[in-house]
């Protein structure tokens, strides 16, 4: 019989402890989309074992953060403009829907808390703080998609941002977006207090494509990330 899985002071296995670490150098962009990795190096960077880093680098490449690259390791899921545009659209579809039911739905503590959670603010390329104010922007949008009573429409919104999150970070690390956001945010609370639906999910798309811009800048300014070659032409049709 094989020896049981390693096992640290607070009962994780290692393979575990690398799969959480890589999966968030991963996310927050510290380790750049579409990089060459190995299991030799993510080992050394993480300081875990070999064997626990080849079992996180399967279950990464099981959820397509890491591919297969044939006798070099793994590449980095790259971001793509068809991923950027395909989720970006979703979550404004997903969005408006959740904001016009929860128009006027949204009830005075509610609406305090929403106050509270988008005056956090985040210094760019701290990852650590762009994680708390990524955190935080998230509660504010399922918050309010609380407030529609639709569980089907919470659940592929929450989805849709964990799938957005590593295109957020990419984004916020080139600037500082918090000032627009939290403007954004005070005019979809007082669009929603008063039950203005229409308000609401222009507020919504705007602030949707805005963070799409956002993305988009950052990527149309590492060229050698993009996976498709743009002209000026197509640059200014994607923006």
């Amino acid at each position: 019989m094989g020896n049981p899985p390693k096992e640290t002071k607070g009962g994780l296995r290692q393979s575990d402890i690398a799969f959480h670490a890589i999966h968030k150098a991963i996310v927050r962009c510290e380790i750049m989309p579409g990089s060459i990795v190995t299991e030799v190096d993510l080992a050394g960077q993480f300081g875990v074992g070999r064997a626990a880093a080849r079992a996180a680098v399967d279950r990464l490449s099981l959820i397509g953060l890491l591919q297969p690259v044939r006798r070099q390791g793994y590449r980095v899921k790259p971001i793509t403009l068809r991923d950027l545009n395909d989720l970006f659209q979703l979550r404004e579809i997903v969005e408006v829907a959740c904001v016009k039911l929860a128009a006027g739905r949204v009830d005075s503590a509610d609406l305090h808390r929403l106050d509270r959670l988008c005056r956090t603010d985040y210094q760019p390329g701290d990852k650590e703080s762009e994680a708390v104010f990524l955190q935080r922007n998230s509660d504010f949008h399922l918050s309010i998609a609380a407030a529609s009573g639709n569980d089907r429409l919470i659940a592929v919104l929450n989805q849709t941002l964990v799938e957005l999150e590593r295109m957020f970070h990419f984004g916020l690390s080139l600037r500082d977006r918090g000032s627009e956001m939290h403007s954004e945010h005070q005019s979809l609370i007082v669009a929603l207090a008063e039950g203005d639906a229409a308000t609401a999910e222009r507020v919504t798309i705007d602030q949707v494509r805005s963070s799409r811009a956002m993305v988009l800048d950052a990527l149309l300014s590492s060229a050698s990330l993009l996976d498709v070659k743009i002209g000026v032409a197509e640059k200014e049709r994607f923006l």
